[in-house]
């Protein structure tokens, strides 16, 4: 009976023990790889031409320009009336420094002259001998000298706008600084004389005598470049550093109340060339400097090293590497 007891436990065990391990799967067969079908789409390398235009922006500015100084004075900045953009007009008082009592002092001696040219006047009336005459005369022309002294003085410690103009430069000094002498307290240029200057990473590439077309609003205006920066006078090397000057071929088709410092996008043709090789620039690539791009030769692609020349917007020029006739790749459909 106890054996009888141990077998059938062992029987319910062994048949726990079944339905509890997994049952092994049959491996379904692995799905082939098929290759990705790529087709090439190719254009044919022709001749044609190829235009470097630089597009970019320039900056209305003007031929003549004024730096204004307090004529070889040095003093304590005691008035400044205007501040950078600003229109003057021939005239208007731009800057003053302290010159204590000297306009009272000029008042003053106004009044002295005064005086002095009516006793002048009383010695001629009552007749006076001619030394007192002369002698009043000599009183009077000694006052009006002192008087022109004076306002000499007051003119050179004023500052004063020589034409109308725009405050195109403005020194940093401020009311109660001191101003050392000679030096530039402010530049008005003159709005009559209106060139464009264009100081941008692509100067060097513009050479003297080039045709420009400069779009001011919706006009465009036909301009010539009349200074590049190696031929710019050692005087103006400092404001004109590195810059381009283009000048409109008929002053007349500038528009008249052009404001100095307003900015405006212009054109012009660096370099053209016609019958050469030319490929859209989609289609170049570079690598560490080597220019190359990617061609179909006998159904298959391979890469070409490529020298170049002009590179234009859309187009580039090819020196060597390509020959006309060539299937170059210029794009991939899957």
């Amino acid at each position: 009976m106890r054996i009888f007891t141990i077998f059938i436990a062992l029987a319910i065990i062994f048949g726990l023990s079944g339905c509890i391990l997994p049952v092994e799967e049959e491996l379904l067969p692995p799905d082939l790889l098929r290759p990705e079908e790529i087709r090439f789409i190719t254009a044919e390398v022709e001749r044609g031409s190829v235009q470097d235009i630089l597009e970019d922006s320039v900056l209305a500015g003007s031929s003549i320009h004024y730096d204004l100084t307090f004529q070889n004075r040095s003093g304590f900045l005691a008035e400044l009336e205007v501040r950078p953009g600003q229109e003057v007009a021939a005239g208007d008082v731009l800057a003053k420094l302290d010159t204590g009592s000297l306009e009272i002092d000029i008042q003053r001696q106004k009044i002295e002259i005064e005086k002095r040219e009516l006793g002048l006047e009383e010695v001629r009336r009552f007749g006076g001998t001619r030394f007192a005459r002369r002698y009043a005369e000599l009183d009077l022309e000694l006052a009006q000298l002192l008087l022109q002294q004076l306002e000499e003085e007051l003119e050179k410690s004023t500052i004063v706008a020589p034409v109308d103009g725009e405050v195109v430069f403005l020194n940093t000094f401020r009311v109660g600084e001191f101003v050392p002498g000679r030096s530039v307290v402010m530049t008005i240029a003159d709005p009559r004389f209106v060139q464009f200057e264009y100081t941008g990473i692509h100067s060097g590439r513009i050479k003297q005598g080039m045709e420009a077309q400069i779009m001011v609003g919706v006009k465009t205006i036909p301009a010539i470049v009349t200074m590049i920066p190696s031929n710019i006078p050692i005087e103006e090397r400092d404001r004109f550093r590195n810059t381009v000057i283009f000048s409109a071929i008929n002053p007349d088709d500038v528009p008249k109340g052009i404001r100095i410092g307003s900015r405006h996008n212009f054109s012009i043709l660096i370099d053209e060339k016609h019958d050469v090789i030319v490929i859209p620039s989609s289609a170049l690539s570079t690598f560490m400097g080597q220019n190359y791009v990617q061609v179909l030769d006998n159904g298959m692609r391979s890469e070409r090293d490529l020298d170049i020349g002009i590179m234009a917007r859309t187009h580039v020029e090819v020196l060597n590497g390509l020959t006309e006739g060539e299937l170059l790749i210029i794009g991939i459909e899957r």
